[in-house]
């Protein structure tokens, strides 16, 4: 079953512009029961999606204007149909009152928190900050908590969390100081949910040529939108790289090859891109992963087409497991029929 899939993955990467492929379920499922279709896109505007599976629904959670705003389905492919729930204005006049990029939402001790970044209108000012519902539940609202704060205070977005073997972290993409000349990712420890215990360390910063692809002439190199998959003991953090206004932004990896999180020597980055753009597919980036039934998804970004820069578009489809880590193929074009178990 793996290799097949694997298999069709391949071959849909191999696809022209023109060509489609109706991916029955016989290809790849047993016909009973019978599968689910889907095809791309997800959403037809949308740019760094977070899906999250919560007991038996789907959470997509994003910016709306100058606000956080939440969709709710039994599975993934009916979230555009979803109610949309705006839970959190930002108020005036604030240090995060605009510019609202990338939240996450996490179930945490029961608790929903999400983490963004945001600021005062410049962007040069842009930190993270968290919301927590007042709750075990979404249905009391969420309440402002505050700026998730760093030892160095520096330029920071994209932050999500991972909790490992005891321990709570946080990750996320910022400046070395106070100029925009690349993007790094940074991991420290927390000791609750909306706080950190301990000093930033560097754990990548996009120093290879495919990462920076895009930049050059003033514009910043670019490692951003770490994202976490596990399996067992075995972490990876997926991240994008190269520059998001171009046609490279793509995917990258680091895995865990050693047991210290907070040394940059644990990590080991991927020889190039594991997620990337295709002849009629451009920018795939700033991924987030589910799962439904068995199977692993990704859900992600591309431009529209290509220069569309940051005006993007949401995109989801299954990933497999090749040599004990993650399998991305290609991205599959829009009408694409897959099956979802």
């Amino acid at each position: 079953m793996i290799r097949q899939s694997i298999t069709i993955l391949a071959v849909l990467s191999l696809l022209g512009c023109s060509q489609k492929i109706n991916t029955t379920a016989t290809n790849v499922l047993p016909k009973d029961p019978a599968p689910q279709l889907y095809s791309n896109p997800l959403f037809e505007n949308g740019a760094d999606p977070w899906v999250i599976k919560d007991g038996d629904v789907y959470h997509y959670c994003y910016s709306k204007g100058n606000g956080l705003a939440i969709r709710t389905a039994s599975s993934p492919q009916y979230l555009p149909q979803a109610e949309e729930k705006v839970i959190w204005h930002a108020p005036k006049n604030t240090s995060y009152s605009k510019e609202i990029w990338a939240p996450e939402l996490h179930k945490i001790n029961g608790y929903y928190y999400v983490y963004f970044a945001a600021d005062d209108g410049e962007n040069f000012n842009h930190k993270m900050h968290i919301i927590k519902s007042r709750e075990k539940s979404m249905e009391g609202g969420f309440e402002y908590v505050g700026q998730l704060k760093t030892r160095e205070d520096k330029w920071a977005i994209d932050g999500t969390t991972l909790f490992y073997k005891g321990q709570r972290y946080f990750i996320w993409s910022g400046w070395e100081g106070d100029v925009n000349v690349a993007q790094n990712l940074y991991i420290a420890q927390m000791d609750t949910p909306t706080s950190i215990s301990s000093p930033r360390v560097m754990i990548s910063r996009p120093d290879q040529e495919w990462e920076k692809r895009g930049s050059g002439n003033g514009a910043p190199t670019i490692n951003e939108g770490p994202q976490i998959v596990k399996r067992g003991d075995q972490v990876f953090i997926l991240y994008s790289a190269s520059g998001s206004w171009s046609n490279f932004y793509c995917l990258g990896m680091l895995e865990l090859t050693g047991d210290d999180l907070m040394d940059p020597a644990s990590w080991t980055k991927s020889d190039g891109p594991v997620f990337e753009g295709t002849d009629c597919i451009y920018s795939p980036g700033h991924a987030s992963f589910t799962t439904i039934g068995q199977q692993d998804w990704i859900v992600y970004h591309t431009a529209r087409h290509k220069g569309a820069g940051w005006d993007r578009k949401v995109k989801m489809q299954p990933f497999y497991w090749k040599d004990d880590k993650p399998f991305f193929g290609a991205p599959v074009q829009d009408g694409v029929v897959i099956p979802i178990d």
